[in-house]
């Protein structure tokens, strides 16, 4: 339902998004709109599920510790567990499904993750969930290095999806393949959500002087 959260609440996901240190273009197209339509090109996008594996091998050097939050609990569990024998000496440092029954809940979860100070905290809550999360609990989590929203990448991680080829993704169709794997939960979602882009892409630039 995040496409009709969107819709509805847009100054609310302005107002995120405002709060956010990093914003980052997720997606081939946005960096094809930048070439067409931008001042400036987006040299490449930066895509959560390549950055991840990037930031582990370093982490694991370095001795940088994660906490991964998000997704169902076999999920959840499935993803540590194959990134802990991907990255052999990578320290996760703890781990936990994105499903609270109370807030009180989801406060307990806060404090944990306070206690373990992981340098980077992965939330996987699915938007907007996640940046909610980031935006309530960051006065509390003093603790943490870095938050890093991360869509569905457990998903990913735990291997319950696999990615689009090479040839997809470059070509900006990496949404065609997740749409042929979850037609029932992605249909609505990029038939709204697409429409709401491209219209506040195209006025955007319409008003903006090159």
């Amino acid at each position: 339902m995040a496409d009709l959260y969107v819709g509805r609440n847009r100054h609310r996901t302005q107002q995120l998004l405002a709060c956010t240190h990093v914003l980052s273009a997720d997606g081939q197209p946005l960096v094809f709109a930048s070439r067409l339509l931008g001042n400036g090109a987006l040299r490449d996008r930066s895509a959560t599920t390549d950055l991840f594996h990037d930031v582990a091998k370093l982490a694991a050097a370095e001795g940088a510790s994660f906490y991964m939050l998000g997704a169902s609990e076999d999920e959840n569990r499935s993803a540590v567990g194959n990134v802990r024998a991907r990255y052999r000496g990578l320290r996760i440092v703890g781990r936990r499904n994105g499903y609270f029954a109370s807030t009180d809940e989801e406060l307990l979860a806060v404090q944990e993750i306070n206690v373990l100070r992981p340098d980077i905290l992965w939330v996987a809550l699915g938007f907007p969930r996640e940046l909610e999360f980031c935006h309530r609990w960051r006065q509390e989590l003093t603790n943490v290095g870095v938050m890093k929203t991360s869509g569905g990448l457990f998903n990913f991680l735990s291997g319950a999806h696999g990615r689009a080829p090479q040839w997809m993704q470059s070509a900006g169709l990496e949404w065609a393949h997740r749409l042929y794997l979850e037609p029932r939960r992605l249909l609505v979602r990029y038939a709204t959500t697409n429409v709401i882009a491209t219209w506040a892409l195209l006025s955007k630039t319409r008003h903006t002087p090159q």
